[in-house]
């Protein structure tokens, strides 16, 4: 059964495959709408994409974690610093 349903979703997704993933993406912002709120689901993207952002930053380079380390290093207290 389960090579049955895998070989479906492989077969499913050869053909408009983009259309097919706008379609999975909008079904599932619709259930996140009717579940959350309009506003809600606004900041749950809004906060996946500013996380997603920062996290390539630091995937592209290891100077921005330093930099930010200083910049921590200076504005918290001594009692805050664990470096």
């Amino acid at each position: 059964m389960w090579k049955d349903l895998k070989s479906y979703a492989a077969d499913f997704f050869k053909t408009h495959r983009t259309r097919k993933i706008g379609f999975v993406i909008g079904l599932v912002l619709g259930i996140f709408i009717l579940i959350f709120g309009l506003f809600n689901t606004l900041f749950i993207f809004i906060c996946g994409f500013i996380g997603l952002y920062v996290g390539s930053q630091f995937d592209n380079s290891d100077e921005l974690i330093d930099e930010t380390l200083r910049k921590l290093n200076k504005i918290l207290p001594d009692k805050f610093q664990r470096w």
